[in-house]
């Protein structure tokens, strides 16, 4: 039950740092689960990760600077690892199942938890199937802003 105030925290966060900066687009309306389970990693990036990792993916969101760590350049993951993108360590970072320090505080939430608790009618299995599909999409897309 820890996850739902720190999932409504967060999309507190991202409403608020997108009225008052202008930089990130939100929605009217939040994505149901429905659109979240389907969307694309690109779609699920911008509503989620780009108020903080900006739409770039650099690290320059419009509430990157009301954090207390420095938000990190996703681009650069391949370069940092020899050319090639960490997609195991980049999916266990995104989903909480990573040493981290940033992924499970109020700075980064655990999404991986967070896409489990969006239907919480649903049976365990195809919870944990969703969560694992939206990480995987994430993780799809910035595989694709990797700097060259």
């Amino acid at each position: 039950m820890k996850a739902l105030p720190v999932l409504f925290g967060t999309m507190v966060v991202i409403m608020v740092a997108s009225t008052t900066f202008g930089e990130v687009e939100v929605k009217q309306a939040p994505l149901t689960w429905q659109q979240a389970a389907l969307s694309d990693g690109e779609q699920l990036y911008l509503e989620l990760c780009a108020v903080c990792h900006g739409k770039s993916g650099m690290g320059d969101g419009p509430a990157a600077s009301a954090l207390k760590k420095a938000v990190p350049d996703l681009t650069g993951l391949a370069a940092a690892n020899d050319g090639e993108f960490p997609r195991n360590k980049v999916e266990q970072s995104i989903a909480g199942e990573s040493r981290v320090t940033s992924h499970g505080t109020l700075d980064m939430p655990i999404w991986g938890q967070a896409f489990k608790d969006v239907r919480p009618d649903m049976k365990q299995f195809r919870r944990d199937a969703l969560a694992r599909q939206r990480v995987f999409n994430l993780t799809e897309y910035l595989a694709t802003i990797q700097a060259e």
